[in-house]
């Protein structure tokens, strides 16, 4: 495998800052629920995720200083200094509840988790060793997420209409994010070896993973399943219109492409 990394892979710098920014996004939400989170074991499993989250981040930030994209301007490999914002806009504002830490862990912290194993033998080995070292840690994450959705959905009532209210708040975002199947840098990326499959299927083992969980609790979502081939589909178009396709977020409502 090749380690030679072309600095003006536009491509590859787009999907590694959204990769680093969602991460320390996500880090810097989980943190507000160190102290408020409901059950003492929760706040010590938000503590670590935290940590582990952030650390994610730290691990991928140094890869952007190879690229021109960032040369041009090297405040953008570091957090604290970046004026880019390639994190879903969900992550923009502080989370309302605990039911959005567990659906950002449930949905969104799962679909990066996808994108990891499909770079795991990745031809830009930075990119594979981190992403196999990632995967790890995410094992754990995948388990608290799995618990607590169940957990809040099967409580009924008010409990399972908030944790509903936080999984659709995230849905549609979370599924745009792998890009649409022409979606071009995803495409340059599969076609490179960098990630070993084009953004429908990565949508699909996404959906693989979740709509277990999504059953055991009956709750509904515009998917299918096709016997046939043994995958998940999305069966309601997404949002297309509104997607940042080189920030890999949607625009707000009303916003269309520009």
């Amino acid at each position: 495998m090749t380690t030679t990394m072309r600095t003006d892979h536009a491509a590859l710098f787009a999907v590694l800052s959204s990769l680093a920014d969602n991460k320390q996004a996500i880090g810097r939400r989980y943190a507000f629920w160190c102290n408020g989170a409901p059950t003492l074991e929760a706040a010590v499993a938000a503590a670590a995720m935290t940590q582990d989250e952030l650390g994610h981040a730290r691990t991928l930030y140094p890869l952007l200083a190879n690229f021109t994209q960032a040369q041009a301007d090297l405040a953008q490999i570091e957090p604290e200094t970046r004026t880019l914002n390639y994190a879903l806009s969900f992550l923009d504002h502080d989370f309302a509840g605990w039911s959005d830490f567990v659906a950002t862990n449930f949905l969104l912290d799962t679909a990066l988790t996808t994108f990891f194993v499909a770079a795991q033998r990745s031809t830009y080995e930075p990119l594979g060793a981190r992403a196999r070292k990632i995967l790890l840690e995410e094992r754990i994450h995948a388990a608290h997420a799995d618990g607590w959705v169940r957990r809040l959905m099967k409580a009924g009532g008010a409990v399972r209409a908030t944790m509903s209210a936080s999984l659709l708040g995230l849905w549609e975002e979370t599924l745009c994010w792998f890009g649409p199947e022409d979606d071009p840098a995803m495409q340059r990326l599969h076609q490179e070896g960098i990630i070993d499959a084009t953004p429908d299927a990565l949508r699909a083992r996404f959906l693989h993973t979740i709509m277990p969980t999504l059953q055991a609790v009956d709750f509904e979502m515009p998917v299918a399943f096709d016997s046939e081939n043994k995958t998940w589909r999305v069966t309601q178009a997404l949002p297309w219109g509104r997607w940042d396709a080189v920030a890999r977020r949607l625009r707000p409502q009303g916003q269309g492409a520009q």
